[in-house]
């Protein structure tokens, strides 16, 4: 349903509404308003996270300058249903913005063939001859049904003006272990493996060694194609989670987790773990140029 909460046009993708959930996102949005911090409380399985992601995502649209949505979970299970659950919002969005710019098209066009008719009855009334016109009929439109499967969810949006219908990106980020598609390094046993395998191809002092050194040291394919490709590795409006960031980065040759790093900046949502945030070492990697005004959300 699309209703308006205290003068905020909110975009919530499921027909019914409970009063708690009414509550929990007017809290919010007045926590929102005052630009300060807040502490909500939910049980689980009451919609805790659609009404954060249904209200936030809305006054992200109403509010341009509210910044970037940066919501931190604790394990990738989490991070896929939010995702998820966002994919669910952000088609809801796009579907009632469609719905409404293609009423208010049919209004000026109603507007239009009213001026029309009256044109046509001033000519029979002074006596001019209508009688080869043919009467003009308004197109029907038939809407489907709505399309809420992941092929319309997820991924890059092509169709209409982007996901949410307003071209936003939303990504997550999580480890190599989650991210990585070289086959060598994913036949790594654990999270520190991995690591290494990766940064042993990937230092910068191992690719200029390779470089001068054509076959003396093993690097990585996809991410010596994702520095190659440099300004066009930029991503399309849609939502992606680890899946989709994956068959991204392999129908291109590009790695997902450099991939990622790289368009965190460029992006409207991000989704990642706590120590993305909280961790110094971490955050010094990818946090550090988030913007002050960033909508920051621990679930």
């Amino acid at each position: 349903m699309r209703f308006d909460l205290d003068g905020l046009d909110v975009f919530f993708p499921y027909d019914r509404l409970y009063l708690e959930q009414h509550q929990y996102m007017r809290s919010l949005k007045q926590s929102l308003d005052a630009g300060g911090h807040c502490l909500l409380e939910m049980p689980t399985g009451t919609g805790k996270t659609v009404c954060l992601l249904s209200l936030i995502t809305s006054y992200q649209f109403a509010n341009p300058s509210a910044g970037k949505l940066v919501y931190c979970t604790r394990t990738v299970p989490e991070m896929d249903a939010v995702m998820e659950e966002l994919g669910t919002v952000m088609a809801y969005r796009a579907e009632q913005l469609a719905i409404a710019e293609e009423e208010e098209n049919r209004r000026n066009s109603g507007d239009q063939d009213m001026e029309d008719i009256g044109a046509g009855a001033t000519e029979q009334a002074s006596g001019e001859s209508t009688s080869g016109a043919s009467p003009r009929k308004k197109p029907r439109i038939i809407r489907g049904a709505p399309k809420r499967g992941r092929e319309h969810t997820m991924g890059p949006i092509t169709t209409g003006k982007g996901a949410g219908g307003s071209g936003i990106l939303a990504l997550c980020l999580s480890s190599r272990r989650n991210m990585c598609i070289h086959e060598r390094v994913m036949a790594e046993s654990d999270r520190e493996a991995v690591d290494a395998a990766c940064r042993s191809m990937t230092a910068s002092w191992v690719v200029e060694h390779a470089r001068q050194n054509p076959g003396s040291m093993e690097t990585c394919s996809y991410f010596d194609h994702f520095q190659s490709a440099g300004e066009s590795t930029t991503m399309p409006s849609g939502v992606y989670d680890l899946e989709e960031l994956r068959k991204w980065g392999q129908a291109r040759g590009w790695c997902p987790y450099y991939l990622t790093r790289q368009a965190i900046n460029h992006a409207n949502i991000l989704v990642f773990n706590y120590q993305y945030m909280l961790d110094p070492k971490v955050a010094k990697m990818v946090s550090k140029e988030l913007e002050s005004e960033s909508i920051i959300v621990f679930d």
